[in-house]
């Protein structure tokens, strides 16, 4: 990519785009940051059938980490044990303060900053702690004994705990701007990352204006992964960020992992909570305590429990009560005791490392907690803390803040693409913070927990990381065909969720390995997608710096489908019958038979031709027709939804599903 980033006055600006050699001049935007267990509970173990052991740990795979840079001195970047750094590595460590060539090794094997004004560490230093929380995710060595004080122990390990990192430092105090974003996806391509991992977005752009969705393509042009977070809009509809055909969007699931923290009402009734304060080492922590909420002579916002809202003389020895939002819960915590949900969170229960005592509860049980505070004169509390409790919940579940599709650009794509573990993940942190990451918080620890789409991201990364060593030839495509095509869609009980809020569904490293069948993607198609979405010569050029003619691309390609993994349908006013071609390659054994199997969406009948698929041999590609006919008369409402699957499933060993989720879109305009 050729550019650079510059303060213009407007003059300049309009010179500058009159410039016949300047393709695009683009506001630079400002962008936001979106274990010792995930590993084991999407089945990964060091044993010999394993994807670990197949795919050699993700041994010779670099990842790329777009982010606030790395604590290299954190036990996940041991390079105890890992191979050489790969010949092709063209990367370096970048001198700054606090950080020389000697803090890099054969797990961390690059790092670079990139910025337009020095704050905190002008290095690849990490000063936030979300940098090095990621990236050990996603590659981190095995860390016997790791916890956050206590709670959550075992062994961590990152998704991919043989493959080498390399970090850039994109994000600072005041956020990630899109030139530095842009930047450093240029330098990771030259380098020569096999992956790259972004826990960075915003909203919803066109894909003409968004530097992650234009730098991306020049990756997968590359042949390199790209996974990025979806965002943690949800769960408002047409919130998922990170749209682009090309990139792997993650959204967030849940854990079957809790660390209870129950409240005990003075009335003998319980309600549930979460929290990682470590309760057994206070044994005053199971006195009781009276109620406060919003008390009388406190400040504005002091419900929110506000730094200075609330009257020491009325809170001093008491347990308070404070809302969710607009502050931080740990924060909330600096300031008080106890943290409860408000309704726009719902029964979310992201826990925190507090640094006094306290719990977060749901919704639900709050409205019971201020009803039993306005049923009494002295209304008392204790909580009772349960340390960590494994395999009691229903799990994996669609985080409620995690973002939904459709795709508000792109509907003609289903987004997000898959789902991976995003709540209450721990991985490694800076010595140079406290587990809350508050100024205030002095305690230090080698891991905490964080929750985000920013965690689930860098676990894909970790896996996409695995298949690619062990398919090292594949194409980007490939890679996220086998993740999807694969994924789990019920949680352990069995329970489905929408397909616009986990996609294919949640990932399966196992199954992944494996897939049997692939839909394979050339960057080409995605320049003819593009036209048929209707974007204009220049715009493709921008996105794509290719000079191509829509009329005649799309003259060659009549009745063009992108051969994405999962089927999106549209049906506007007038239209009932739409046809889509898919293509599917053989990378499982020769003389393999698949047998389609649909489940229609509601008011649609779905036609599969053929509906088996010899494959005499290795990578054969083989065609299939799929034609949608809409029963549902159009409402007077503006949208309405139905979703199904198509899969093909070996007849050989009925084991390997292909399984290709379907949503169906009537639109009135």
């Amino acid at each position: 990519m050729e550019g650079f980033a510059a303060q213009l006055s407007d003059s300049e600006l309009d010179l500058l785009k009159k410039l016949p050699g300047v393709v695009a001049v683009r506001p630079d935007t400002r962008l936001q940051l979106h274990t010792t267990y995930s590993y084991k509970f999407m089945g990964l173990t060091p044993a010999r059938k394993d994807a670990w052991y197949q795919s050699g740990f993700g041994h010779g795979t670099i990842i790329g980490v777009l982010d606030t840079g790395v604590w290299p001195e954190s036990p996940s970047f041991n390079d105890r044990g890992m191979p050489p750094v790969p010949g092709e590595w063209k990367g370096i460590c970048q001198q700054g303060q606090d950080f020389d060539s000697s803090n890099c090794n054969r797990k961390l094997i690059g790092a670079r900053f990139f910025t337009n004004t020095i704050q905190e560490y002008a290095s690849p230093r990490d000063s936030h702690g979300h940098g090095t929380h990621t990236s050990s995710t996603a590659g981190g060595a095995s860390v016997p004994k790791a916890s956050v004080l206590g709670n959550g122990g075992g062994v961590a390990r990152g998704m991919a705990p043989g493959a080498h990192i390399a970090v850039y430092k994109v994000c600072w105090t005041n956020g990630c701007y899109s030139s530095d974003i842009l930047a450093a996806m240029d330098t990771a391509i030259r380098d020569g990352v096999d992956i790259l991992s972004l826990s960075i977005g915003g909203f919803p752009l066109p894909l003409f204006a968004d530097s992650i969705a234009i730098g991306s393509f020049r990756a997968v042009e590359h042949g390199i992964s790209v996974v990025c977070a979806a965002g943690n809009s949800g769960p408002l509809q047409y919130s998922v960020a990170n749209e682009a055909p090309w990139i792997a969007t993650i959204g967030a699931s849940t854990l079957d992992r809790e660390f209870p923290a129950i409240v005990q009402l003075g009335n003998g009734e319980f309600l549930s909570g979460e929290s990682m304060f470590p309760g057994n080492e206070f044994p005053s922590t199971t006195k009781e305590f009276e109620l406060v909420y919003a008390p009388a002579g406190g400040k504005k916002g002091s419900e929110f429990c506000f730094a200075g809202s609330l009257p020491k003389v009325k809170i001093q020895g008491k347990m308070v009560v404070c809302d969710r939002g607009v502050n931080g819960r740990a924060e909330k915590g600096q300031v008080v005791k106890q943290s409860a949900n408000t309704a726009i969170n719902m029964e979310e229960d992201s826990v925190d490392v507090h640094v006094l005592p306290a719990t977060l509860v749901g919704f639900t049980e709050s409205l019971r907690l201020k009803a039993y505070i306005n049923s009494t004169r002295n209304p008392r509390a204790r909580i009772v803390f349960g340390g960590t409790v494994i395999g009691k919940s229903r799990a994996p579940a669609v985080a409620q803040f995690s973002a939904r599709g459709p795709s508000f650009t792109n509907p003609s794509v289903l987004k997000p693409d898959v789902i991976a573990p995003g709540v209450n993940i721990i991985a490694a942190w800076p010595q140079n913070l406290g587990p809350t990451g508050l100024p205030e918080d002095s305690r230090r620890v080698n891991f905490t927990v964080m929750s985000g789409t920013s965690m689930a991201c860098p676990h894909v990364s970790g896996i996409a990381a695995l298949i690619r060593s062990a398919h090292p030839k594949w194409s980007p495509a490939a890679v996220k065909s086998a993740m999807l095509t694969t994924a789990d869609v019920t949680d352990h009980s069995g329970n489905p969720a929408g397909v616009f809020a986990m996609g294919a569904g949640h990932v399966n490293p196992q199954r992944a390995i494996y897939p049997g069948l692939i839909y394979d993607i050339r960057p080409e198609d995605y320049v003819t997608h593009l036209c048929t979405l209707g974007y204009t010569r220049s715009e493709i050029f921008t996105i794509t710096h290719r000079n191509v003619s829509c009329s005649e691309l799309l003259k060659m390609n009549k009745g063009f489908s992108l051969n994405y993994p999962s089927i999106s349908v549209i049906f506007r006013q007038g239209t009932r019958r739409k046809m889509m071609r898919r293509k599917l390659t053989n990378v499982g054994r020769p003389n393999s038979i698949y047998s389609v199997e649909v489940k229609a969406p509601e008011g649609v009948k779905v036609r599969v031709k053929p509906t088996k698929l010899h494959f005499k041999q290795r990578n054969q590609v083989l065609s299939y027709r799929v034609w949608f006919i809409s029963r549902k008369r159009m409402t007077r409402e503006k949208l309405s939804f139905a979703e199904g699957h198509l899969t093909w499933i070996n007849s050989q060993n009925h084991l390997t599903r292909v399984r290709s989720p379907i949503s169906v879109t009537w639109k009135r305009k």
